[in-house]
């Protein structure tokens, strides 16, 4: 199924790879954009030396203000988008923030942001992940690539979640002209005994291009070897499966998973 329906996050209108990303992703299958703005409000307090309630409205005026100038900016570039868009806004407090895109992305096929670098935006990615079902594009925010999902490195493991970033990019992977399922470190005891090799024949029976290629770490951390490796064929899309686990309201990601959703130089497709 292509992304016919497609939900991005943006904050401001500084965030230029996120809004080329939208419209390489949307030109694909002619999807529909589905901008959204988010803005942090500020959190209920109690001070003794000020009556609250004044304070708390007049933080609450201060944001609006702020907000309403940061979306016509947004709708101005919004505008210059070669697609079918609209602008959503959405007050959060940072507590709230992960319910509040949760439900946004429920409704869409695939949520774009940038690699978060905030209370509020770590929140709005682990909402749009955990609570949507619906898998996350991240766009480094110094990315100025030209393409996006023609060449294609798959970070393989045998898991559910792994299998489950497959089928999420599965708009991507069919009209890739090269993809590349690699494994690290791949021992055919806990890979099968062709590390990779049954997820790539279902790949093709799918019509996708596609090799496997197992990496020797030589000592480096799987991320790593995962993003040189990804360097040298040129990749200009990372798909993997995002692992975390709950723990009270927050989520903690597995330590490649963390890493290569902050360092990547090239956009990664996420599941979970």
């Amino acid at each position: 199924m292509p992304y016919k329906d497609i939900l991005t996050l943006v904050t401001s209108d500084e965030q230029e790879p996120v809004f080329r990303a939208s419209e390489i992703v949307s030109r694909k299958d002619a999807g529909h954009l589905a901008f959204v703005h988010l803005t942090q409000m500020p959190e209920p307090f109690i001070d003794p030396f000020t009556p609250t309630t004044t304070a708390w409205n007049e933080l609450l005026v201060s944001a609006r203000a702020s907000a309403l100038a940061a979306k016509k900016r947004i709708q101005d570039r919004v505008t210059r988008l070669d697609a079918l868009t609209e602008l959503r806004s959405v007050e959060a407090v940072r507590t709230l923030a992960d319910s509040a895109i949760g439900e946004q992305s429920l409704h869409a096929d695939i949520t774009i942001m940038e690699v978060p670098d905030s209370e509020i935006s770590h929140a709005a990615f682990q909402g749009a992940l955990f609570k949507s079902g619906r898998p996350v594009l991240l766009v480094p925010s110094k990315w100025r690539g030209e393409t996006l999902g023609e060449n294609v490195v798959i970070g393989w493991k045998p898991t559910r979640e792994a299998a489950r970033a497959i089928a999420d990019a599965m708009p991507f992977l069919t009209g890739a002209k090269k993809v590349t399922v690699l494994t690290v470190d791949a021992a055919p005891d806990g890979y099968g005994q062709g590390p990779g090799r049954d997820i790539a024949t279902h790949l093709a029976r799918e019509g996708v291009r596609v090799e496997v290629r197992n990496l020797d770490s030589m000592g480096r951390l799987a991320e790593t070897a995962l993003l040189e490796e990804a360097r040298a064929v040129g990749a200009d899309l990372l798909v993997m499966g995002g692992y975390g686990h709950g723990r009270l309201t927050e989520f903690v990601f597995g330590g490649v998973t963390r890493a290569l959703s902050r360092t990547s130089p090239i956009p990664v497709l996420i599941s979970h």
